[in-house]
């Protein structure tokens, strides 16, 4: 079960510098940062948060803050009940958006001064799936822990925004300014997962919803994902999904 009600909700943009170094509210805070930066200690937890990044902050937790780079995100003050989530899930770098939260932020955005309650209703209801959209993830997706390293992060947006132009490791590795080897053993040591995997997962993601939603060749699927060829994606694909391309597309085409 999960309720909550929004006090208070308001959209920063280009925000240079916080009044106040640290507080401590009677509140739920969540931050979700579209641009900038900013490092961040939340109780035990600390970090450098960047766009995508969502900081949660229980009551009575003591929230440091400082700008890194000037900063656009949502604030977002509220109450909040929920018996998905185990309280050391709850508190500093809550998850990373996804499209479906950042979609809701941006209907956020447009009812920012709409009084009625019927917006207020509406503001509530997007805060509340962006829980159930992260409780969904943790559900049905292979899980990364949260990670707090920078470099790291910066690793998992590039291979999440370029992994259809056919990345490696080593270009990955390259963008955030470590040898391919280092790298692999920091990202296998922060995620748990190697670098080539976690590329085959978001590949392969996409290879599903396009096996879905469109009739497009095998071949050309793999052009659009980053995979070499129709047969290395067909390999890799069956390795995975412990069936072919062609029986997903026939089993899960409407």
């Amino acid at each position: 079960m999960l309720t909550l009600n929004i006090n208070q909700y308001t959209f920063w943009q280009q925000k240079p510098a916080f009044v106040l170094d640290a507080d401590i509210e009677n509140f739920w805070v969540m931050y979700v940062i579209e641009t900038g930066q900013c490092s961040y200690q939340i109780g035990p937890k600390k970090g450098q948060a960047q766009p995508a990044t969502i900081l949660l902050c229980p009551p009575h937790v003591k929230f440091s803050r400082k700008v890194l780079q000037p900063l656009t995100f949502h604030f977002f003050r509220f109450s909040f009940q929920s018996d998905l989530f185990m309280q050391q899930e709850l508190t500093g770098n809550f998850t990373q958006a996804n499209p479906r939260i950042l979609e809701d932020c941006d209907h956020l955005k447009k009812l920012e001064y709409r009084l009625s309650p019927t917006a207020k209703s509406l503001r509530n209801h997007l805060l509340t799936d962006i829980f159930y959209t992260e409780l969904f993830r943790r559900l049905f997706e292979d899980k990364i822990p949260i990670v707090t390293s920078l470099p790291i992060q910066n690793a998992l947006h590039f291979m999440d925004e370029h992994y259809h132009e056919g990345i490696c490791v080593g270009d990955v590795a390259q963008y955030i300014g470590w040898s391919a080897g280092y790298f692999s053993r920091q990202f296998k040591k922060v995620t748990q997962l190697n670098a080539i995997q976690y590329l085959d997962r978001i590949r392969l993601r996409a290879v599903q919803q396009l096996l879905i939603s469109t009739d497009l060749p095998i071949s050309n699927i793999a052009e659009q994902t980053g995979f070499t060829d129709g047969y290395y994606l067909s390999k890799k694909f069956s390795q995975y999904m412990k069936t072919s391309p062609t029986k997903f597309r026939k089993t899960h085409q409407i």
